[in-house]
């Protein structure tokens, strides 16, 4: 089925229909790389968050259904530092509606970021981590996957899907994110 056949890249930070910020306001980088069928992609925003913030912020698994294209994101804690996440997302690829299903295992850093890996979905592999690097006025959110999508699209679809829908993903992260400058840790 066509909704079986899109990488998770796509999706792992909520993919959005428009751009909800601009990204100078929080210094937003994506670099996305095609070595073969893999994708590599390198992203990165700052925002004025202490490093607690940060870490509850990029931890709370399930407020991801706060951004548009995920649909249902259900949190199981495993043990003290390590939570399965698994989502249900939403999003359109030319004309075509696609469903998609993924379970992420992910290894909590307290303070420092995580590690995360599909066990399973519809990407052929998806791994990465995110890093918190915490400086005097906030803290820079470093993110890092390496994916192989399982689709029936030409690779040129995808690529093209990849690199421009991601931006809006992390725009609209960071967003969020900033709105919580006066949550309590």
């Amino acid at each position: 089925m066509l909704k079986h056949r899109v990488c998770a890249v796509f999706f792992v930070c909520g993919v959005l229909s428009a751009a909800l910020a601009d990204s100078d306001d929080y210094q937003i980088k994506v670099d996305v790389v095609q070595q073969g069928d893999v994708f590599q992609t390198q992203a990165s925003f700052y925002l004025p968050l202490n490093a607690c913030q940060s870490y509850r912020y990029i931890t709370d698994y399930d407020a991801a259904t706060n951004i548009p294209g995920v649909v249902t994101s259900t949190t199981t804690r495993l043990d003290a530092r390590k939570v399965r996440v698994e989502r249900v997302l939403q999003e359109r690829i030319l004309f075509f509606p696609i469903n998609m299903r993924m379970v992420l295992e992910v290894n909590e850093l307290p303070n420092q970021g995580t590690d995360f890996v599909q066990i399973s979905g519809q990407a052929k592999s998806y791994k990465g981590t995110w890093r918190l690097h915490t400086d005097a006025t906030g803290t820079l959110f470093k993110y890092r996957t390496e994916s192989e999508p399982d689709s029936i699209f030409p690779k040129a679809v995808v690529e093209y899907f990849v690199k421009n829908r991601l931006k809006t993903s992390f725009e609209a992260m960071a967003k969020t994110g900033a709105a919580r400058i006066k949550q309590p840790c």
